[in-house]
């Protein structure tokens, strides 16, 4: 019998995205006209046949999802996340269960206590952040995956995300293609995988501009405003202040905004500015944030759709899934004339 062809395959030879064969599969609107039929040639042509899903569960059976956020729920990122977590799991008449760490191990430990006696049919972990449950819910035997760029492939988790390296490459090469040469970065923290790799990204560009790294126009941060603004300030006093900043994301390109207005400079014209997320405040900001878009929305969907194929009993293939990161190019960077 011959080997059913996995999702990815069908994606790759349709030239489409893994979010948009589920979306066909599923047969969401959202999709093209010319871009389903695509799809669904090479579905046909190849003699995949989806599952047929169970019907929509009665209340007295109701399928629980628990979605795991180990800091707080603080953020247009999270919510977006969340957001298309919540439109697969509506389709499948699922219900989802917030449960919200705060970095507090007493109430990881309570969290994990509860698992036994009451399981849910899967669970979704938001930044992992090493939260020990890996083996607590494989010794359980309740399907997870986990949205996360941190997390190691040899801990071999499910896992959706984004790359890092490439998203790092591309918002350097934007600011060196409008002529900037002394390119600051504000990064996450510095033990975090997704800050290696923006961090490596960032220098792979300078390098192939002949361009040497310099650590001093590089700060590390947590991610969150007060350090960015300070963060920023820092930049702003260089004795040879850059021409270009890279925010570690779009919510600290805010703080990034205030501490360049208040030096008295203005953006575009003295320095640009490139953010990472795409948040919706990000086209609202004045001026509006060029940025690394992050599909929010479309990683929520594909992971709700990958832990209902592990509830349905199927293997992931592959393991990870990293969602492409394009450059959105608004009206906070321009050409350097310095």
């Amino acid at each position: 019998m011959s080997r059913r062809p996995t999702i990815a395959e069908i994606a790759s030879e349709a030239g489409v995205s893994l979010p948009t064969v589920s979306r066909v599969l599923n047969e969401r609107p959202d999709v093209a006209p010319e871009t389903r039929q695509r799809v669904l040639d090479v579905l046909t042509a190849r003699g995949y046949h989806k599952k047929p899903q169970a019907s929509p569960v009665q209340s007295h059976e109701l399928t629980l999802i628990d979605l795991v956020i180990s800091g707080w729920l603080d953020s247009e990122f999270y919510l977006e996340i969340v957001r298309g977590i919540e439109d697969i799991s509506l389709q499948r008449g699922a219900r989802i269960i917030l449960s919200t760490m705060h970095r507090n191990r007493q109430f990881l430990q309570n969290w994990q206590k509860q698992l036994a006696d009451a399981p849910p049919r899967g669970v979704i972990i938001l930044n992992a952040d090493h939260l020990p449950t890996f083996a607590t819910l494989r010794k359980l035997h309740i399907p997870f995956i986990v949205i996360d760029d941190n997390v190691p492939a040899s801990l071999n988790v499910p896992s959706v995300g984004a790359n890092n390296w490439r998203s790092g490459l591309i918002a350097t090469e934007y600011l060196l293609s409008l002529g900037h040469h002394r390119i600051a970065m504000i990064t996450g923290p510095s033990s975090h995988l997704v800050t290696k790799g923006r961090l490596a990204g960032y220098r792979t560009a300078l390098e192939s501009a002949a361009l040497s790294f310099d650590s001093s126009y590089v700060r590390e941060s947590d991610f969150g405003m007060e350090h960015g603004y300070l963060q920023a300030q820092d930049l702003l006093n260089h004795p040879n202040p850059p021409t270009a900043l890279i925010a570690a994301c779009d919510a600290q390109a805010i703080s990034v905004y205030r501490a360049i207005y208040e030096q008295g400079w203005r953006i575009p014209d003295d320095i640009s500015v490139i953010g990472f997320d795409d948040i919706p405040t990000a086209q609202w900001m004045a001026p509006p944030l060029t940025t690394i878009r992050q599909p929010l929305r479309d990683i929520g969907h594909v992971a709700a759709e990958r832990l209902f194929q592990l509830i349905d009993g199927n293997p992931l293939e592959p393991l990870r899934v990293e969602l492409a990161s394009p450059l959105l190019v608004r009206s906070s960077c321009a050409q350097n004339h310095r």
